[in-house]
């Protein structure tokens, strides 16, 4: 029995040598911290770009994924320990954790905006601003050391690129990408100054149309400056050729809703931009026609105003592609039997 029991604890003590080795080893690889702060500031010390990785230890199979197959490898290490401050910042559902961690770590969250794990983002020390973000990527870890690294050359062409912006002559279309690598990097003040010179470029319309979206968004498209634009974009495309009206249409409608529900307008107010498209163009764009009369159908659905939402749900299966109507026929025929329809 002795024996068993000692071959037993052999047997056990040898597995947690190995695990603990094993996590050694990963601690030896990528120098992960977990305190924000102290990694801020050891970043600024030495110049190196920050690596936030969320993640959940215990319940996420995606994040131990991530861990393994890229983090946790040598080709990683070779090619990217050197290069980041690494803070592993972990959501666990099943394990203890330091009640101030907990707290730091919710904050992180809350301050990039992350809403799925794992996410991986990487920020400059000096600016505080995303420099790139991912989740999980296949190929292993050198694959995934190079995408960073490439994040970290990319940012840091477009922050000389924003650094000339206003003495260098760019194209349209270079603006364009420069707006949209803004966008991916959430700087709004940024896609501002590029919107603003974009708009005197080959490339108006484009930012013409941008800005007038960000207005809407923001609750400005009463302003003065939507409504010049708005005369102005329509005014450029008077046939709708370009779909400009129908961009207008939609923005406006998205504006609308938002002002339906924070102030209980009607929903005929909020619609009124598609039906009007519809009126106006629904002959030609017969593509976008059946899109428009299911995004009416569910307002009014919202609403409880069944007979109308009905009516615009069965225009809306009678104009859509064959490929798109059993869809909406499953839709239709739902709705008529939840309200007892015939």
């Amino acid at each position: 029995m002795l024996n068993k029991f000692l071959a037993f604890y052999a047997i056990v003590s040898c597995c947690m040598c190995q695990l603990v080795a094993k996590q050694q080893g990963r601690q030896a690889l990528v120098p992960w911290q977990t305190n924000y702060e102290q990694a801020v500031q050891q970043a600024k010390a030495t110049s190196k770009p920050l690596l936030l990785f969320f993640t959940g230890s215990d319940w996420c199979g995606w994040c131990n994924k991530l861990d393994e197959e890229a983090f946790e490898t040598a080709e990683f290490a070779n090619a990217a320990a050197n290069q980041f401050i690494f803070v592993k910042l972990d959501f666990p559902l099943y394990t203890s954790q330091d009640p101030q961690l907990k707290s730091q770590n919710k904050e992180l969250q809350q301050k990039f905006d992350v809403r799925s794990f794992p996410t991986v983002i990487v920020v400059d020390p000096k600016q505080n601003q995303q420099m790139g973000v991912t989740g999980y990527r296949p190929g292993g870890g050198k694959s995934f050391a190079d995408y960073l690294l490439k994040m970290v050359n990319d940012y840091s062409g477009y922050q000389k690129k924003m650094g000339t912006l206003d003495q260098t002559p760019f194209s349209g279309e270079a603006l364009k990408q420069l707006y949209h690598q803004a966008q991916l990097l959430k700087l709004a003040q940024d896609a501002a100054k590029i919107t603003k010179k974009g708009m005197s470029s080959d490339e108006s319309l484009f930012f013409m149309k941008e800005r007038y979206k960000y207005l809407a968004e923001e609750g400005h498209i009463h302003s003065q400056e939507a409504l010049s634009l708005k005369q102005r974009l329509l005014k450029a495309d008077p046939d709708n050729s370009k779909k400009v009206h129908y961009e207008i249409a939609v923005t406006d409608f998205e504006a609308y809703i938002q002002t339906m529900d924070k102030e209980g307008d009607s929903p005929e107010l909020a619609v009124a931009p598609l039906t009007e498209y519809l009126e106006k163009f629904g002959a030609q764009d017969k593509d976008n026609v059946w899109r428009l009369n299911i995004l009416i159908s569910q307002v009014y659905l919202d609403k409880d105003k069944i007979a109308t939402a009905l009516k615009y749900a069965q225009q809306s299966y009678e104009s859509a592609p064959s490929s798109v109507q059993p869809e909406l026929a499953r839709a239709v025929k739902n709705m008529r039997s939840q309200f007892n329809l015939n």
